[in-house]
């Protein structure tokens, strides 16, 4: 009997590690950093990216986030990383092994769109595009695994 590795399980293992990020806002500026996922318990990556966001202004910000990664059946959850229960971002399910995923997150009145693209394990794309009363943008943010 062969038991097959599901898509998402796959990519969950092979996030753990460095990666360098280029993340572009249009009509306000360019982040580059760095990001970790690193192993926080089974089924569990703790994500953090720190990096220096350039304003198209010439203005610089420090800026970083968190994460929480969970491993779950047939999905990856992406939740926030703060004190109290589980807040979900976004749930991952891929379409097809190296593949994509979508999922929308509302936020107040803002919608969060997110298109994640998995090409192969050393890269992959995140589309967001952000809507409300007050927001209409969109974030492309590419992930190269950093080499050693």
């Amino acid at each position: 009997m062969t038991s097959e590795v599901r898509p998402e399980a796959r990519l969950f293992a092979a996030l753990p590690g460095e990666w360098t990020i280029t993340r572009v806002l249009p009509g306000i500026g360019r982040m580059t950093g760095s990001a970790r996922f690193r192993p926080a318990g089974a089924g569990l990556l703790h994500y953090r990216e720190d990096g220096r966001l350039t304003l198209h202004s010439g203005q610089s910000l420090e800026v970083f986030r968190e994460y929480h990664y969970r491993l779950e059946e047939g999905q990856i959850r992406i939740c926030f990383a703060e004190p109290g229960p589980p807040r979900t971002f976004h749930v991952l399910r891929l379409d097809e092994p190296g593949g994509a995923a979508s999922d929308v997150h509302l936020c107040g009145a803002d919608t969060y769109a997110g298109r994640y693209e998995f090409p192969d394990d050393n890269r992959f794309t995140i589309r967001m595009r952000v809507t409300g009363p007050q927001k209409d943008y969109s974030i492309e943010t590419a992930y190269e695994r950093a080499v050693s």
